[in-house]
């Protein structure tokens, strides 16, 4: 390399850095400035229901129609807000489907408040999911529809379908859901040494309240939470780095309250006696047994996950009943691998693709065979006590025989 060839790119480089310092104190003002709660939940939608806090919401991009017959209606867990599915323009699975050509819809339970204490998970699969299911179908005019749950919205939609016999859920997908709570590592820890005393805790004080989850997030990379400001000033020029910090800072910052009743079902239920897996889940008067869900699935779990370990969510490959099943480790933790850097390579395009092979149309069902196919809300007590082999992008995929 000759000296002018040098002194060159000694130039380029200065004028990069340059550029970057003018980006980096423009961005850093209108980054001090916005309100960080607009970046989020950006892309249009119109509601189709509504219901006390009950909301589902039709996504829609200008003028496109849908390319596929089947909708597909997100599933978001308790504790976040769901823009999550919509993040900011860039990182939005919403938007990533509907440019692929799918309808998309999103269930929003609401935001719960002291008076929702009572409120268990029989109320979730039991009533508000098959109803949000069944305005999707009339919405959509479709006799069937395609699940897609994050972490505890992937539990949501197989437990719906298991206990409400939904054979019009075709697809299902789950990013993140944890299946078998015997690998939870930590959490089967606490829950086998310490459980009767997180019991008695939730019983003292109502709801659980959206800062401690957060704070348990947060404290799960304490690192990250001191140089986070360090990182965010060397990326300032970058705005599509800047919309990031800000949408996951507000994924993380306002996380919503627990209802008291869900989540003393869940902990007793699904975490220390690991009814789920083992086929003994009772929703209401109803069996969920997952052995009697048919729909197709595909599963996704991060390599690096702490909340919904590779093991805890592998579990689904033997527990559906179904035999196009579908499960894929890619990179990245609980939050990563559904919204990361790499999610909308390694996660959002595949499920893309799989949905879209099995969505289209089918003969419309007899109305007699269609109304026995509706999901019906079951009687829901109250509480007691509530005041494949390695790819080059990195992806590990196993199917089902």
């Amino acid at each position: 390399m000759g000296f002018e060839t040098l002194l060159q790119r000694s130039g380029q480089l200065a004028r990069v850095q340059a550029n970057r310092f003018a980006l980096r104190f423009v961005n850093g003002i209108e980054w001090a400035i916005r309100d960080a709660r607009d970046v989020v939940g950006r892309t249009p939608y119109d509601v189709v229901l509504r219901r006390d806090k009950l909301e589902v919401r039709r996504y829609h991009a200008g003028t496109t129609r849908p390319q596929h017959a089947l909708p597909v209606l997100l599933v978001p867990p308790l504790m976040v807000k769901p823009f999550i599915f919509d993040l900011y323009p860039g990182r939005s699975l919403v938007a990533a489907l509907l440019q692929r050509g799918f309808a998309v819809y999103l269930v929003d339970f609401g935001e719960p408040d002291a008076a929702d204490a009572y409120v268990t998970l029989d109320h979730y699969v039991l009533d508000w999911l098959p109803a949000a299911a069944d305005a999707v179908k009339q919405d959509a005019g479709r006799d069937e529809l395609s699940m897609l749950g994050y972490c505890m919205g992937g539990l949501f939609a197989l437990s719906h379908v298991a206990a409400n016999r939904d054979d019009s859920v075709r697809n299902i997908v789950t990013i993140g859901a944890p299946i078998d709570f015997e690998q939870m590592c930590l959490l089967a820890w606490v829950a086998r040494y310490a459980g009767d005393q997180v019991e008695a805790i939730a019983r003292r004080i109502g709801n659980i309240p959206g800062g401690l989850s957060s704070l348990g997030f947060r404290l799960m990379s304490p690192m990250k939470n001191v140089t986070r400001y360090a990182d965010l000033f060397i990326n300032l020029w970058s705005d599509e780095y800047v919309n990031g910090f800000d949408a996951m800072n507000q994924w993380v910052g306002q996380f919503i309250d627990y209802p008291q009743g869900a989540f003393l079902q869940f902990y007793e239920e699904f975490v220390r006696h690991n009814k789920l897996v083992r086929g003994e889940l009772r929703l209401g008067d109803r069996s969920a047994r997952l052995r009697d869900v048919r729909a197709s699935i595909l599963a996704f779990a991060g390599d690096s996950d702490q909340v919904a370990t590779v093991a805890a969510s592998r579990a689904i490959m033997k527990a559906v009943g179904g035999s196009d099943k579908q499960f894929v480790v890619v990179p990245g933790g609980h939050m990563g691998v559904f919204a990361g850097s790499r999610a909308p390579e390694l996660v959002w395009m595949p499920t893309a693709d799989w949905l879209a092979a099995r969505s289209a149309a089918t003969p419309r069902r007899s109305t007699a065979r269609a109304g026995a196919r509706k999901s019906r809300p079951a009687a829901i007590p109250a509480p007691a006590g509530a005041t494949t082999p390695r790819t080059g992008s990195g992806r590990r995929r196993e199917t089902g025989a």
